[in-house]
């Protein structure tokens, strides 16, 4: 084939499986977002749930897991003496000088329960009900700063720009109601070094990031009525946000405008 003969319309037509016929795909599948029941509302899951809610504590700066269930009996043989070659590796880290001496645990660790599992001295009430939890002592990271270490507990990358596990279960399972987010985020003090990217939605539509609570002043921002604006003013305003953003939708098919129109609806 002489390649000189060919024409812009018949790369964009053949090559692989054509442009075009990759660009249709990706506007198909937006209008399949759009188009999409709202992720407020339940949909079937492939097994039958159990969980009528998901509750995820993600304590940053609670006490090391070696001081509470996971108990490292090399440590205290090790203590006090300078860290093995093969921890540190030759490599530098900002947090952890090449003589320091190894730190064995503070507290006594004994099993308990029929699982036999070990847990610290200062978790009594623990031990009496550990058979009826898991520990999950599988996950790990090589990730050691807070920020990265944060985003990759919250979503199994270091990096921000992937959904978190809270997206990904609104994602799958929706929720009972309209009415509310059904992904919710409270947060203490100034929050977490891994910041929003700890409760975004990645690469889903943003209707399935957390709603974050904040906890001082209104708990959601721009949500209260400001000074001096009626009622009618407002229902004027947003009937007329939400027109120009149907009218846009129409046009560009945009998941992302469908989710716009239902965070106004909810508020």
């Amino acid at each position: 084939m002489n390649t000189a003969n060919l024409a812009r319309r018949h790369f964009l037509r053949e090559c692989a499986i054509g442009t075009g016929k990759i660009a249709l795909a990706t506007l198909l599948a937006e209008s399949a977002i759009a188009a999409a029941p709202s992720p407020n509302v339940a949909r079937p899951t492939h097994f039958p749930s159990k969980a009528k809610a998901v509750i995820h504590l993600f304590m940053a700066g609670a006490p090391s897991q070696l001081e509470m269930f996971d108990y490292k009996p090399m440590l205290t043989k090790l203590e006090g003496k300078p860290l093995p070659p093969s921890v540190i590796g030759g490599q530098r880290y900002a947090f952890i000088r090449p003589d320091a001496a190894v730190l064995g645990p503070r507290f006594k660790f004994a099993r308990h329960g029929e699982c036999g599992a070990e847990l610290a001295e200062v978790l009594p009430h623990l031990a009496t009900v550990v058979n009826e939890i898991a520990i999950v002592k599988s996950c790990h990271t090589t990730q050691f700063n807070h920020a990265p270490a944060q985003i990759f507990m919250n979503t199994g990358f270091s990096q921000p720009g992937r959904p978190c596990m809270g997206s990904w279960i609104t994602y799958g399972l929706g929720a009972a109601t309209r009415d509310l987010p059904a992904f919710v985020v409270m947060s203490t003090g100034s929050g977490i070094s891994g910041g929003a990217a700890c409760w975004s939605s990645g690469f889903l539509p943003s209707v399935f990031a957390g709603t974050r609570f904040r906890n001082s002043g209104d708990p959601i921002l721009n949500v209260s009525t400001p000074p001096g604006i009626e009622p009618r003013t407002q229902r004027d305003t947003i009937n007329l946000i939400n027109a120009l953003n149907q009218r846009r939708l129409q046009l560009d098919g945009d998941g992302e405008i469908a989710t716009r129109i239902a965070n106004y609806e909810m508020a």
